[in-house]
């Protein structure tokens, strides 16, 4: 199931670019060529450790390039800690999983409406993974620091309710590229996502008159 979910958007993120390659070239420099906007989100992505649904929530800052391409970085945290246990010295110890990273992240809408957005996303995600726990003294510790590097493709749908701010959800999959240290949790898993958009530049726009400078 898991490597189905991951074969389906990479086949059609890849499919939708070589369809139209002429297409896409041409948005691209005429996107670019634009002033962008500012867009702000909130999302949520749900995944799977040891197949316990857990929560990942992220704060994302970017640029829109006349709703046609969006680029930015987001700062992702496992939400709700994963429980585990360690042993140390003979003595095993309940700790918590912890994993957060950066994200860069480049988004191609293809397709656009007045309230609607269908987009093809792509994320790298870099971070650290850590057993925490309290010591003997309440001291929060971390053990097994694991470096990881993930890229998350995904599909998405934004809906615009009012004109500061849509929602939005999707399918994709997180996939670790690189992993350096002794946790053995498998962090490649579907992943589905929940968020909340806030256009930034309109809010501003409405507020004051004047556009946001992106330079």
């Amino acid at each position: 199931m898991k490597q189905a979910v991951c074969l389906l958007i990479c086949v059609l993120f890849s499919s939708l670019l070589i369809a139209q390659p002429e297409k896409v070239e041409n948005e691209f420099k005429e996107s670019f060529s634009s002033k962008p906007k500012f867009e702000f989100k909130f999302d949520s992505r749900f995944s799977f450790l040891r197949n316990t649904e857990v929560k990942t929530t992220g704060i994302k800052i970017g640029l829109s390039f006349k709703r046609k391409f969006n680029v930015g970085l987001g700062i992702n945290q496992l939400l709700i800690h994963s429980e585990s246990e360690i042993i140390e010295q003979n003595d095993t110890i309940p700790v918590n999983l912890n994993y957060g990273y950066f994200s860069p992240y480049f988004e191609y809408v293809y397709f656009s409406s007045k309230k609607w957005e269908f987009n093809l996303s792509t994320q790298f995600g870099f971070g650290e993974a850590s057993f925490e726990y309290k010591d003997s003294e309440g001291n929060l510790q971390k053990n097994k620091r694991t470096a990881l590097i993930s890229y998350e493709p995904a599909m998405l749908i934004d809906y615009k309710i009012i004109k500061w701010f849509g929602i939005g959800t999707g399918i994709g999959y997180r996939l670790i590229l690189f992993k350096n240290g002794s946790i053995k949790e498998n962090f490649s898993s579907p992943v589905y996502v929940i968020k909340l958009k806030v256009y930034l530049g309109a809010i501003v726009r409405s507020i004051t008159g004047k556009e946001i400078p992106a330079e």
